[in-house]
């Protein structure tokens, strides 16, 4: 298990980069807020801000703390509304509003490149699953997504694709009583093996989404192990998108796997985090 240190460095160095872009000592951000030394211990990651000093911090550098330290939303350029609009609806868990917000025809016209398709039909399988429709409608978006491939280089994924091919393999496994990890072990295998394009956070899902799907199918100790994984893979892309989540199935997986004393301290690192960052977990 990660230790605290290391959940918090990625938002210590948010917070540095933020400060010095706007020209400002550590003196200067801790004015009326904390001491200058408590500032130096944030960017360093050794020292964990309670939700209002973090709030000060946030307000002091113009931040937002849902959107700005939060992880990026996929996004389609000629939309700039797009992706605040989906962030929201995601959010509130309006799904359904979701929907009608992409049915909007002035919205579909808009989509122009495979990239913009691409994130179109992963949010309308998504927002679909969501709100219960038959699954294979769902699916059948999701892998629209999946063919909007907009690189020709077959063994290689973007961040996006293994989100959509993540997406698609828990859709699969939430449908049967039949574990089948194929999918989720080929985008397992192409991150081990640096076989991905680019990074953004979405992908920290895909650890996500397996670790679940085990857990969903009583596989408790592989779904501890991904979910370990995940939180490594997480921190050292100095990121901390899905790490309350992952925490969560970490600690459900040691409860049932006669571990107290792991799912105690996975349970409080997942509400530290969730503390800091003003988020909600998912509940399973």
């Amino acid at each position: 298990m990660i230790s605290d240190t290391t959940i918090v460095t990625a938002l210590g160095q948010r917070i540095a980069l933020e400060r010095r872009a706007q020209h400002l000592s550590q003196k200067q951000l801790a004015a009326d807020i904390c001491s200058q030394p408590m500032i130096s211990q944030i960017e360093k990651g050794t020292y964990i801000p309670n939700a209002i000093l973090l709030a000060k911090i946030c307000q002091r550098l113009h931040l937002s703390i849902t959107n700005d330290l939060l992880h990026d939303y996929l996004v389609i350029d000629s939309l700039p509304e797009f992706a605040p609009t989906i962030q929201a609806l995601c959010n509130q868990h309006q799904y359904a509003k979701m929907l009608t917000y992409l049915d909007d025809d002035s919205l579909v016209q808009q989509l122009h490149r495979q990239i913009d398709l691409q994130t179109y039909y992963y949010y309308y399988g998504v927002a679909l699953f969501q709100t219960q429709q038959p699954v294979i409608n769902s699916l059948r978006y999701l892998k629209l997504a999946l063919a909007e491939t907009s690189h020709s280089e077959a063994s290689l994924w973007t961040s996006t694709e293994g989100l959509i091919l993540a997406a698609i393999a828990y859709i699969e496994q939430h449908e049967t009583q039949i574990i089948d990890t194929t999918k989720f072990e080929q985008l397992r295998t192409a991150l081990k093996t640096n076989r991905l394009l680019s990074f953004d956070e979405n992908i920290n899902s895909f650890y996500y989404l397996y670790s679940l799907s085990l857990f969903e199918h009583a596989e408790y100790s592989f779904a501890l192990l991904i979910a370990n994984e995940g939180i490594d893979w997480t921190t050292t892309h100095q990121s901390h998108y899905m790490l309350a989540d992952l925490f969560l199935v970490c600690a459900k997986a040691a409860e049932q796997l006669s571990q107290p004393s792991t799912a105690e301290v996975a349970y409080q690192k997942s509400e530290t985090l969730a503390t800091i960052f003003d988020i909600t977990t998912h509940s399973f």
